[in-house]
């Protein structure tokens, strides 16, 4: 009798560790399929090289769809591209946001485009400095914007503002890239979420800055930059 009662506590602990044990396992297993499910339904691939040299063609990107509505200046956000399907609306795209709700934006073309932003509620003007644009340029030297946000071969620079439910997005491969420019504002409501962790190449993982992108305020007008009516 004796015995048994000496020995029946340490049956008990290890019991209790066992136990323990188990549960650390079954919650670690847990949140390793909650990380992969995540990283299957809650990521996307990007394809193209609209947004080198940042993002590469078959780089996999984890999205946060949670803060849509916290959306900042210079965030890589994932949407579905505005317009008919025939001229390729309805494919998703990942873009740089340049203009916010209530911004005023404009690009005055030439040999280096030049963006500028007036935020919303501000008289101040800022130049876009994005150091891919400048050895990305190619051939897209056109101004805007037309009333919709985009530019064409016969738009002249004026400012437009951003409607209060849309974004107006440009990739970092000036050149390369389908955005804000050709199909207009993005709706805040078709952006599937913010960029947020890169995962694979898997020697590339980690999140994202701004991209050494900034706003240059400017200290003079702009000449020729009207409004469009």
């Amino acid at each position: 009798m004796s015995g048994r009662s000496l020995n029946a506590p340490v049956a008990d602990e290890r019991g209790s560790a066992a136990v323990a044990v188990g549960w650390i396992a079954l919650v670690a297993f847990l949140l390793v399929m909650a990380a992969v499910v995540a990283a299957l339904f809650g990521s996307f691939t990007v394809k193209g090289k609209s947004m080198e040299p940042t993002l590469a063609s078959g780089e996999r990107i984890l999205l946060d769809p949670l803060h849509n509505d916290e959306i900042e200046r210079f965030d890589l956000v994932q949407g579905i591209e505005p317009g008919p399907e025939r001229f390729g609306g309805g494919g998703q795209v990942v873009k740089r946001v340049i203009g916010l709700p209530g911004d005023r934006v404009a690009i005055v073309g030439g040999g280096k485009p030049v963006v500028y932003v007036s935020p919303a509620g501000a008289g101040d003007v800022f130049r876009v400095d994005n150091p891919a644009w400048p050895s990305r340029v190619g051939t897209e030297l056109g101004m805007c914007c037309e009333r919709d946000g985009t530019y064409g071969d016969a738009a002249s620079a004026a400012w437009v503002t951003v409607p209060e439910d849309s974004l107006w997005v440009i990739g970092d491969n000036w050149g390369g890239s389908t955005d804000s420019r050709a199909f207009g504002f993005l709706p805040v409501t078709d952006v599937s979420g913010t960029a947020w962790l890169r995962l694979l190449p898997a020697g590339s993982f980690g999140g994202f800055d701004d991209g050494g992108v900034e706003l240059v305020e400017m200290s003079t007008p702009v000449p020729g930059l009207g409004v469009r009516p």
